[in-house]
């Protein structure tokens, strides 16, 4: 069994700053960034604490 897990932006505006002049960290939306960093966090922290057996 392999387990797979990552996180998938929104691309729907992912092309408005992709490899554009204005793709730079000033232009990440905070929120989004912190709602990402705590979803992987809380991944994290439950695979570690109950592991990945079913």
């Amino acid at each position: 069994m392999i387990t797979l897990a990552g996180l998938r932006p929104d691309s729907q505006r992912y092309f408005d700053y992709h490899h554009a002049e204005n793709d730079t960290f000033e232009q990440v939306n905070k929120r989004e960034l912190e709602l990402g960093a705590a979803t992987m966090a809380s991944l994290i922290y439950l695979v570690d604490k109950y592991g990945l057996t079913p």
